[in-house]
């Protein structure tokens, strides 16, 4: 091609920054005077490509639009030096060097290890597979299913609280979305994550485990026991419906926003979540939450939930529907003090007991059998259904109970003292008596029960030893109640496992710091809270699979998180850094035992961060000097 004929092509080009792609676009034109306005308008503006380079000036990379125009360009090399100037160079016969030379230029160092390893775990999750399984039914696009991913890799490293920052962070760190991620951009995904999107993300979530629970054929003893509990958070807008002051965990007195999470006890899975208003109890949420599995399409499971939720009511729901569930006792019902009171002088010395013994703790452990009267909706009646309380008698808990009655009748006495000299002083000065200090309800059902008495041989309260001992054991007995009948130890165990709702949430707000959700609208908060929920998933789950592995790997083997912390295991992994260019990884730093060990424990190939067959080779006999 003719140069000439080039140059007149390009004779009128300019450039836009685009913040949102970090890069100079390049437009060509043609001018046209307006005697009217007495300017050279632009005219026929047609976007031809792009400058990478920050300043606007260097090598024009030509859109496919112009290159169908003019494929001429296609072997041109064209470079903006100056405002309306180009330079075009013809083609190199032999530029094969050149072009080595241009991509080695072009490479970035990268860190490439907490990444990978965090994109490499997620996609074989539950969550990394739903949300491609959302972009192979064209439900999102290409683009923002790499975005997505992006968005929650970096969320599990560093949070959601400073997501403006991921602009920087991509900077260093490989990342499936290969262009800019701004500010801009976290708030168009915000509005993709719209609660349409969300249901559709859970019910495919769903559907996998389904799936793989009917390929391996679960029976009873496989069913999936889900742990259910709620928290809440703090919310600094106005803009949302649901925040209203209610009991805020943080302490603070700002309004909250009541959520609830389902997650698998075993693996960690977060099977879904609620928002309420902010001062809405536990006790009136777990219906919602109920209904909203049946339509995610969860089936054949076990509800696990703590005493929060114990209700009449509740409990009836769960009959209703035929969920099965273990439900911590909340024992200030009548009946349940009556069942305590007799059966707490064999437990106490552990007749018709078993011993159950973990983690330096001691529970004597009994089942019964009793009946469980409701109203059946479809019968429009009253029956009865088996209902099984397991009772566990802790004697920590009756010692802890014995130290707190002797405290709280010291306080006691103390402020009757204060009261007793208050008084004299009034009568000797001839002033107004003080006001006998009024009780707490705690010391008045202990003065109405006979636990404690007023003294008034040596004026003053005093413990009646006999009820002070019955009280204290009663408080050391706790009680489980299923409608399954299963043995004392594995409810035991499956309760306690529940636990692990409590470590997403300490996850969810210390390391995702979820805590606070500063955002404008309801649209947003929603796709924040989920955002930082994926995340905690993640950290949870990845934690439960280390810790089932450690049971497991001999001494050499075990993972050992840095610090005992993901975040600081993170930091450790970005030491394994890289050369990168076009999807090109050139490892420059080799990847270590306990980073192969975190790999093993989470049956992810460490392929792309070492050359694993000369690895492999070395260890062979028959390498090294030979003499």
């Amino acid at each position: 091609m003719d140069l000439s004929n080039a140059y007149s092509i390009l004779k009128n080009v300019y450039v836009n920054f685009s913040k949102v792609n970090n890069c100079f676009y390049v437009y060509k034109y043609r001018p046209e005077y307006d005697p009217t306005s007495k300017r050279t308008l632009k005219k026929d503006v047609m976007s031809i490509g792009k400058i990478r380079e920050t300043d606007g000036f260097g090598r024009i990379e030509f859109n496919s639009k112009f290159l169908n125009i003019h494929p001429e360009f296609a072997s041109l090399k064209v470079l903006r030096t100056g405002k309306n100037t180009i330079h075009i160079e013809e083609p190199s016969t032999d530029n094969s060097s050149n072009t080595d030379n241009s991509r080695l230029l072009e490479a970035r160092h990268m860190k490439v290890g907490a990444t990978y390893f965090i994109k490499s775990a997620f996609m074989k999750s539950y969550s990394g597979r739903a949300l491609k399984a959302l972009y192979n039914a064209k439900t999102i696009t290409k683009t923002q299913f790499e975005q997505l991913l992006s968005l929650f890799i970096y969320s599990i490293y560093e949070g959601v609280k400073h997501l403006d920052a991921i602009e920087f962070f991509i900077r260093d760190h490989i990342v499936p979305y290969k262009k800019n991620i701004n500010k801009y951009t976290v708030q168009r995904l915000f509005d993709l994550l719209n609660s349409e999107l969300i249901v559709a993300f859970y019910k495919k979530k769903h559907e996998l485990m389904q799936e793989d629970c009917s390929k391996v054929q679960s029976s009873l003893s496989k069913r999936p026991y889900i742990a259910l509990d709620g928290t809440n958070i703090d919310v600094n807008s106005s803009n949302i419906n649901n925040a209203d002051f209610g009991h805020a965990k943080s302490g603070n007195s700002v309004p909250v926003v009541n959520f609830l999470s389902l997650i698998d006890k075993y693996t960690g899975t977060l099977m879904g979540h609620c928002s309420y208003s902010g001062h809405t109890a536990d006790i009136a949420t777990l219906e919602g939450a109920i209904k909203q599995l049946a339509y995610y399409g969860c089936k054949d499971y076990t509800v696990i939930v703590d005493r929060g939720y114990w209700s009449l009511y509740n409990l009836n729901v769960m009959y209703n529907i035929g969920l099965q569930f273990i439900v911590h006792v909340k024992q200030t019902h009548g009946t349940l003090k009556t069942f305590i009171n007799n059966i707490i002088d064999d437990m106490a010395v552990g007749n018709g007991c078993i011993k159950i013994k973990q983690n330096n703790e001691t529970n004597y452990a009994a089942c019964f059998e009793k009946q469980w009267s409701y109203h059946d909706v479809k019968k429009n009646s009253k029956v009865r259904k088996p209902i099984y309380l397991y009772a566990f008698y802790n004697p920590d808990l009756t010692a802890v109970a014995k130290e707190a009655l002797i405290d709280q009748v010291r306080a006691l006495n103390e402020e009757y003292v204060q009261y007793k000299q208050d008084l004299n002083k009034a009568i000797l000065q001839h002033k107004k008596k003080p006001e006998m200090p009024s009780l707490s309800q705690a010391n008045k059902d202990l003065l109405e029960s006979g636990v404690i008495y007023l003294n008034t041989t040596h004026n003053r309260y005093d413990i009646d030893n006999a009820k002070a001992i019955s009280h204290c054991q009663a408080a050391g007995v706790w009680i489980l109640a299923s409608s399954e009948k299963l043995s004392c130890e594995e409810v035991f165990m499956r309760y306690r496992q529940r636990n692990e709702i409590e470590v997403m949430y300490r996850y969810l707000k210390n390391h995702v710091e979820a805590d606070t959700l500063k955002v404008s609208n309801e649209q947003h908060f929603n796709a924040k809270l989920f955002t930082g929920l994926i995340a905690s998933e993640f950290l949870n789950a990845t934690k439960l699979k280390i810790m089932d592995w450690n049971k497991h790997a001999t001494a050499k083997e075990k993972v050992q998180l840095k610090d005992n912390s993901m975040y600081m295991t993170f930091k450790d992994l970005d030491t394994l850094e890289c050369i990168y260019h076009d999807d090109t990884i050139i490892t420059t730093t080799n990847i270590l035992k306990r980073h192969e060990n975190l790999f093993a424990a989470m049956s992810i190939d460490p392929v792309v961060l070492q050359n694993t067959k000369l690895k492999q080779g070395t260890l062979e006999e028959g390498n090294g000097l030979i003499l």
